[in-house]
């Protein structure tokens, strides 16, 4: 039961803080007072579409917040969830507070203090808030509706059918897909595999095992298109450095070390150039016997330049279609050997899909069977129910009617349904969309909910909203209306936003919403009418014109005060008649 609600510069509203503490509530005022947004707010709070319009002009940010006691809320499936996800509340188990906030950027959104994310606020809506507003109308005209309605009247084990369908129907819809996939991609996927097993025979008969084995060819073949300059470079620096002239190299380096020698004897600083001239010497020697064994070591023929031309032009040809290099060559190698074992997992025969097939066609037809079945069961005793209901509300010689049409399989079974209605005797039932006029359609709906909201159908008592659900009624119907709220307060709390003064007259507490512009800004205030002020306030919804100089008039006075007298024995037959 909502407790506290509190909304700061939602729409056209500043600051309005209510306190609920009864089950029926009533919020009446006048014509764009604010009323609806009222529910417009808690439907913002359980996570309806944000819009940066509904911060009031001149604010930087709207704020809602709810409380909820609910005494039963321990050991439910609420409950469980709630300390699943961090939402318990460690002070008390049977508080709950939800608070929603919107910025041009976006909103957040809070239960009991941890953040939360719309999917959560939705999942809390489902339990604990039920809102009716005008357009639940058109809702309720569309057969996908009509059978969440249907199949909400149902028991548990009809709530487990339906899960166990679904969970099944997705199953046939996977196998379906894959059979389809397979009769419509069997040759691509042939195709897709021939291509790369000779990939991958490509790659593994080049048997690179040297990420630098084109380098290493890359060199060893500029030496061989150049071997004939290199040898006889070779000898020349040979002869250079160990000619029989007088002027080779080692000889006259010799001489300098031999000079600087001397010269060291006498003068110190000598001394490094020696160590430099010993260090070349050494050098040079080495230089001599490399260039002088360098023909030697170049023993690869013309057949050797050949087998190199070959291996390059095949890792050339690899490159251009596998990667930039052997490394990346490589890589691809090992991700199509993946890939092509992947394939192979995969492609079981059309024989095994078909016989998967079949079977799981085979179950969900069944399983659909004993849905429609169970829908068949339920839908004699809602029938009843309702029509029951429109009895009470003032349809005389009404019939409502569920109409069944079988169509092919779907997640909602293998049946369409309709709703079906007439509210004279001498015309068949049709669809709600052809004869329900608005304020039939909203005693249809009223009728509908309360026999889906009776006690024990909810892990926790719901907080149900009505926008206006006295449209175009009055009088007698209108009394009937007012008496099917109020009962339906006594397991559930009902906030009605109504402007029907016997509507008023039955609620535990009512709540009146002015408008008032100080200094060309609006403001929205929320004052609780008192005992001794209802016979009032009921008195000012029956003067048409309330701006009359003489004011409310006493018929209007004494109307008010019969209509609260009728509602006390009304009420009074209802206890005594519960208990």
């Amino acid at each position: 039961m909502l407790t506290q609600f509190t909304i700061t510069n939602f729409a056209i509203i500043d600051q309005v803080d209510l306190l609920f503490k009864d089950n029926f509530i009533v919020l009446t005022g006048e014509t764009g007072a604010g009323k609806s947004i009222i529910a417009d707010a808690i439907d913002f709070l359980f996570g309806s579409r944000t819009n940066p319009d509904q911060i009031k002009t001149g604010t930087s940010k709207a704020g809602v917040e709810g409380i909820f006691h609910a005494g039963a809320l321990h050991a439910t499936p609420l409950q469980d969830w709630l300390e699943k996800n961090g939402f318990e509340n460690p002070e008390d188990k049977n508080i709950l507070t939800v608070s929603r906030e919107l910025t041009p950027q976006g909103s957040k959104a809070r239960i009991n203090g941890s953040l939360a994310n719309v999917s959560h606020l939705l999942f809390l809506r489902r339990y604990i808030i039920d809102i009716h507003e005008q357009s639940e109308h058109i809702e309720l005209l569309k057969p996908e509706k009509q059978l969440d309605i249907l199949d909400s009247y149902g028991d548990s084990l009809h709530e487990k059918l339906i899960k166990e369908y679904i969970k099944s129907f997705e199953e046939y819809q996977l196998i379906k897909s894959r059979l389809n996939n397979h009769l419509n991609n069997s040759a691509e996927l042939t195709k897709k595999q021939n291509l790369l097993e000779f990939e991958v025979e490509e790659i593994k008969s080049a048997k690179i095992n040297d990420i630098h084995e084109e380098e290493n060819l890359l060199a060893k073949r500029e030496i061989l298109l150049n071997k004939k300059d290199l040898i006889e470079n070779t000898s020349l620096i040979y002869e250079i450095i160990n000619g029989e002239n007088t002027g080779n190299l080692i000889s006259s380096l010799s001489q300098i070390k031999k000079l600087l020698a001397n010269s060291l004897e006498f003068d110190k600083s000598f001394e490094p150039y020696f160590t430099t001239i010993e260090n070349i010497i050494s050098e040079i020697k080495e230089l001599s016997s490399f260039v002088n064994n360098y023909s030697g070591s170049v023993d690869c023929n013309e057949g050797d330049l050949d087998e190199i031309e070959d291996r390059l032009d095949l890792f050339y040809d690899l490159k251009r279609k596998y990667g930039k290099t052997l490394a990346d060559i490589l890589e691809y190698y090992k991700k199509i050997q993946m890939e092509l074992k992947g394939l192979k997992s995969i492609n079981i025969s059309h024989h095994e899909l078909e016989q998967s097939f079949r079977q799981k066609d085979k179950e969900i037809n069944i399983l659909a069977e004993k849905l429609t079945g169970s829908r068949e069961k339920i839908t004699k005793d809602f029938v009843n129910k309702i029509n029951e209901e429109l009895q009470t509300l003032g349809f005389k010689h009404a019939l409502f009617v569920v109409e069944f049409t079988e169509c092919e399989l779907s997640q909602n079974g293998k049946e369409q349904i309709q709703f079906l209605f007439t509210a004279n005797p001498d015309e068949p039932p049709k669809p709600l969309l052809k004869v329900a006029s608005g304020g039939e359609l909203s005693r249809i709906m009223l009728a509908i909910k309360s026999i889906i909201c009776k006690d024990g159908s909810r892990p926790v008592p719901t907080t149900m909203i009505f926008d206006e659900i006295d449209m175009g009624v009055s009088g007698e119907i209108a009394s009937s209306v007012a008496k099917k709220l109020y009962k339906i307060s006594r397991q559930n709390q009902i906030l009605c936003i109504t402007h029907q003064p016997i509507i008023c007259a039955m609620a535990d507490n009512h709540f009146i919403i002015e408008k008032n512009v100080i200094d060309e800004i609006t403001h929205v205030t929320v004052r609780e009418v008192s005992h001794n002020e209802k016979a009032e306030a009921l008195a000012t919804l029956l003067t048409p014109d309330k701006k009359r100089k003489d004011g409310i008039t006493e018929d209007a006075k004494l109307f008010a005060r019969s209509l609260l007298e009728n509602a006390k024995r009304i009420k009074e037959k209802e206890l005594i008649r519960t208990n």
